[in-house]
């Protein structure tokens, strides 16, 4: 009988409600960030490829790291104030877990020390490398990045979740209090040297080192440092010029990709350092001044760097180099690798 009654007391209360308790959630606002990486990559889907590093209003704490999970876009929580926001490809899992090929980070605490990196390779045996030269990857990939600052107006509040029993927040896109767009910029650029021989089949192998250039970049400003790298390369893929009876042709190195030379230091001095192994076994050494063919190429990297929208710039770094081989006696010609098919573009360069 006691059961009964419990039982009945129990569906009496449940008839007599007509009505469910609201119930509320604290939420942050949101932030919507979206990257176009088309002008820099040429590509849209940057799902698992992408990094939006959020610092405080002085850029020296980190307020939240984000990887892209959508296709082009991240949200965001934030509490009211002002933000930092760096944009980049690639996931920064850590400094040196980057999943970037040959590039890795450092000083990621704060903004204005945040610093990509060439990995170093391994010297050219048959390139004289001074005590402490640094040999930076030709193998990275081409790095992005963007930059600007944030207001979130609104702190963290209350929002309604259950409304009579029906939910009352649907989505979490209702949190968004403000969306941006990010347009990358390249930080990195492809590069590839082109020599120009006389007497060329009298070469068996030749080698290069581009010297002058840097090993890093600030990703918040876009700028190169100062910290001197060189990259070495095998000089290959024999082309003639000109009459196919002439013994002149072009040789090149394979395009690689490189942080450019440093923007601010005048005077700089750029040369590029040629090793021939001829075919009766002489070596023939040359350093060329390149620096007149490198200031054009840091104008251009100066124009891209204070352009409000990303500019179409030559990634190419193309060189000239007339040198003129002693004659060995020999019938035969340079060893050559098919590189394919690319374009030369030939700039006068001044011999040493």
């Amino acid at each position: 009988m006691r059961l009964i009654s419990i039982l009945t007391a129990t569906i009496l209360i449940f008839i007599g409600c007509s009505e469910q308790r609201d119930i509320y959630t604290i939420a942050n606002p949101a932030l919507l960030i979206e990257g176009d990486w088309e002008p820099s990559l040429h590509t849209f889907n940057m799902s698992m490829n992408a990094t939006a590093m959020i610092y405080n209003e002085e850029g020296k704490q980190i307020a939240l790291k984000k990887y892209f999970v959508e296709p082009n876009s991240v949200v965001v929580p934030l509490t009211k104030g002002k933000y930092n926001i760096l944009l980049f490809n690639g996931l920064m899992y850590s400094e040196y877990d980057t999943h970037l090929d040959g590039v890795f980070f450092s000083a990621t605490d704060q903004l204005n020390t945040f610093e990509a990196n060439s990995t170093e390779a391994p010297p050219n045996n048959r390139l004289t490398t001074a005590p402490g030269e640094y040999i930076a990857s030709n193998d990275m990939e081409i790095l992005t990045s963007a930059y600007r600052e944030q207001e979130m107006k609104h702190d963290v509040s209350y929002h309604i979740k259950y409304k009579n029993g029906k939910n009352g927040f649907p989505s979490f896109d209702d949190y968004i209090e403000e969306s941006i767009l990010m347009t990358p910029f390249a930080v990195s650029y492809e590069c590839k040297v082109v020599v120009t021989l006389v007497n060329a089949s009298s070469a068996h192998i030749a080698n290069g080192a581009l010297k002058g250039f840097v090993g890093s970049v600030f990703m918040a400003s876009r700028m190169p440092s100062h910290k001197d790298a060189t990259h070495q390369f095998r000089l290959n893929s024999f082309k003639t010029v000109g009459d196919p009876n002439d013994d002149t042709g072009t040789i090149e190195s394979p395009v690689f990709v490189t942080f450019g030379p440093p923007l601010d230091i005048p005077n700089r001095r750029y040369t590029l350092e040629i090793s021939i192994i001829l075919i009766n076994g002489d070596v023939f050494n040359r350093e060329i001044d390149i620096t007149n063919q490198i200031l054009p190429v840091i104008d251009k990297i100066k124009t891209n760097l204070n352009a409000q929208q990303p500019i179409e710039i030559d990634l190419t770094i193309p060189v000239e180099i007339k040198l003129t081989l002693p004659i060995v006696d020999r019938t035969g010609n340079i060893d050559v690798d098919d590189w394919g098919d690319d374009e030369i573009i030939k700039v006068p360069i001044g011999r040493k």
